[in-house]
């Protein structure tokens, strides 16, 4: 469980300050990875825009499984909890990995990130007369370090008058990409954005009525696993409908569909400035770019960035390696 503090206790990146959270974000593991390995990496960027619905025909066979003989569903390139219907693929998801994937993805997307979702009215298919309105706060008091003490009380709060709160996760690079870390420093950490002017207010009247020293509130939990595999089936599936199922071997099923739980080795961070710096209050930013020379030579990545205007973690994934020319793909000569 995350709790929302109104003092600082560690580190953050604010949204005041991105250059800074750039910065912090260029640590030890990094410079070892530059001095190592010198590869160039070359990005298509792929501009996504909400008012438009984009369609890729049907592969012929899931994309995850590879299955030509079951029945195939449309499959939401981007979850469309976060982008409605913005990228579709025809027919390529059969109904057992599109159940496999829910399971994760539904908890990421509900229990994560659904009150924030709800501020900022993203996109939902539940009725407006349905969707949240409130929600039952825990409040708890904590010490200097923000370590829990004791619960307070539970506030019924409507979600307009709730502080903006966001809790993501933050890794270093892939190990696929770096050199090795103590697993401590492989596992990352939670990553969390709130308002602190808002949450300020909102503690103060409870500490005003119960007399605790420090009040704070519990406002989200992140499944770390839940999450990084999240980010590797839209990464994966972003890849294929933008290059073709074809076009590289992939790395990520066996994440995808829970053969394994090892998301470090393909799923971690980007530390380094944006390819493009207009975020213009997307939803979600998303590259590919295939690694040009060096040792990485044709590995494929993407570069997703949840809410970039709030200094996100800007995440980076390994989809796989080519096994065509990507750049006459896309030029359309092969």
């Amino acid at each position: 469980m995350l709790y929302s503090l109104p003092f600082p206790v560690a580190p953050r990146f604010p949204i005041a300050d991105n250059h800074s959270a750039r910065q912090n974000g260029r640590s030890e593991w990094w410079s070892m990875y530059t001095r190592e390995k010198n590869s160039r990496m070359r990005l298509d960027v792929h501009e996504l825009y909400k008012s438009k619905v984009i369609r890729f025909p049907s592969p012929g066979q899931c994309i995850y499984c590879g299955d030509k003989e079951a029945k195939l569903n449309n499959e939401h390139v981007i979850p469309y909890a976060l982008a409605a219907d913005m990228i579709i693929m025809d027919k390529s998801c059969c109904n057992t990995c599109q159940n496999i994937i829910q399971r994760y993805e539904q908890e990421v997307l509900r229990k994560q990130l659904g009150i924030f979702r709800a501020q900022v009215d993203a996109p939902s298919r539940t009725k407006k007369k349905d969707r949240m309105t409130h929600v039952d706060v825990q409040f708890v008091e904590v010490d200097d370090v923000g370590q829990f003490m004791r619960d307070l009380c539970i506030r019924r709060i409507p979600i307009d008058e709730l502080p903006l709160a966001v809790h993501l996760w933050q890794s270093p690079m892939p190990r696929r990409l770096r050199s090795p870390l103590s697993l401590q420093l492989e596992q990352g950490k939670p990553w969390s954005f709130a308002d602190r002017e808002g949450l300020n207010a909102l503690c103060s009247k409870v500490r005003e009525e119960t007399g605790a020293n420090h009040v704070a509130y519990k406002s989200g939990q992140v499944s770390r696993l839940h999450y990084l595999r999240s980010l590797a089936k839209t990464a994966h599936a972003f890849a294929a409908s933008q290059y073709g199922l074809d076009s590289f071997e992939p790395y990520l099923l066996d994440l995808i569909l829970c053969r394994s739980d090892d998301v470090a080795e393909f799923v971690g961070d980007d530390p380094f400035e944006a390819p493009c710096e207009d975020t213009d209050n997307h939803t979600l930013q998303i590259f590919l770019g295939e690694a040009m020379g060096g040792e990485e030579q044709g590995l494929i990545t993407a570069r997703l960035q949840l809410y970039p205007t709030l200094g996100s973690p800007a995440h980076l994934v390994v989809v796989g390696k080519a096994r065509i020319d990507i750049q006459m793909r896309l030029a359309g000569e092969i």
